[in-house]
């Protein structure tokens, strides 16, 4: 099957291309390992080899949390928040803004999807906390959260870990995003994920859901086994999360994070939530690192994608292996 799809809201298009599939096993393969030379500086006893800790949460007497400055930030608090323009092209400024790192587990081997769902949500509240605490910053216009899982999705430490980089800029595809939003809204007077949200429930491309959040894979996904974790609740933050909710969402990032290792798969996981004060809906993208782009996918901005979403529901509803 060849077939062309436009995102929901976006004007970006995908070909899926199922006659090249492969079913999800054969993408599992032997992958290029993260080199590992001296002391890890991220296990228990190394404290002192990071930056200075900023917060840290323990259980019986010991960290099961830590979170501190990235030793090689990629923006930090010199200069000016303010972006000029000289001439008619060429605008600049200061990369301004806190560069942090949050050590999920003490333990070096273990895998994120390896945690209890309790300890999973504990680290949700204490991520959420600290993008708090950065959007007070003076000069902040987005804090940007994010775990690379593998040397091909860009991560450069085996120990598991997430970042945060708070800057001077609203990304292109938050911005993007918040206008596909606003403007559905004056048309329709709705969200129009709330909207998808109800329609994806009775699709294919569901793949689990609990009383806070449904997870599917998106109908024209761009990425092989690309899947988003949506909150039922319409909310544009992820501080506005409930103790309760916050369990539900660990639940299902815990389900398709194991289903991904079954594949060995590298990923990268984010949140999309609007800055204070626009409109978003807020959901959590998990994208596997699975297939290298090639030139027509950078030429064009159309990705092939050898993965139907609904095959990909399948394999993450444990369906026909």
């Amino acid at each position: 099957m060849h077939e062309l799809r436009k995102d929901y809201i976006f004007d970006r298009w995908v070909i899926v291309n199922t006659e090249r599939a492969k079913r999800p096993r054969d993408f599992i393969r032997q992958r290029p390992k993260i080199r590992e030379e001296g002391p890890c500086p991220f296990c228990p006893g190394n404290e002192k080899m990071t930056p200075p800790e900023i917060s840290r949460v323990e259980l019986k007497g010991e960290w099961v949390l830590r979170c501190f400055e990235n030793k090689f930030p990629a923006v930090t608090t010199d200069g000016s928040p303010e972006l000029k323009t000289e001439g008619e092209f060429f605008t600049k400024g200061n990369a301004y803004g806190k560069h942090e790192v949050i050590v999920e587990t003490p333990r070096h081997r273990q895998q994120f999807q390896e945690l209890p769902v309790e300890r999973i949500a504990k680290y949700f509240q204490f991520l959420f906390k600290r993008r708090n605490s950065l959007y007070k910053l003076p000069g902040i216009k987005f804090v940007s959260m994010f775990k690379n899982h593998g040397l091909e999705a860009g991560t450069s430490l085996a120990h598991e870990h997430t970042q945060i980089i708070a800057y001077n800029r609203l990304p292109k595809n938050i911005e993007r995003e918040i206008k596909a939003i606003i403007s559905y809204h004056r048309k329709h007077r709705q969200c129009p994920y709330c909207k998808v949200l109800k329609l994806e429930r009775k699709g294919p491309r569901r793949i689990a859901e609990n009383d806070s959040f449904l997870a599917f894979t998106p109908y024209a996904s761009i990425f092989e086994f690309e899947a988003g974790i949506f909150s039922k609740r319409h909310l544009d933050s992820f501080s506005n999360l409930r103790e309760n909710e916050l369990l539900d969402l660990a639940e299902l990032v815990k389900k398709l994070l194991s289903r991904l290792a079954v594949l060995k798969a590298p990923y990268n996981m984010y949140f999309h939530e609007a800055p204070k004060g626009k409109k978003e809906h807020i959901h959590v993208k998990i994208v596997p690192r699975l297939i290298t782009w090639g030139g027509f996918e950078h030429c064009t901005g159309c990705i092939i994608n050898t993965v139907s979403p609904e095959q990909a529901a399948e394999f993450f509803r444990e369906e026909g292996e």
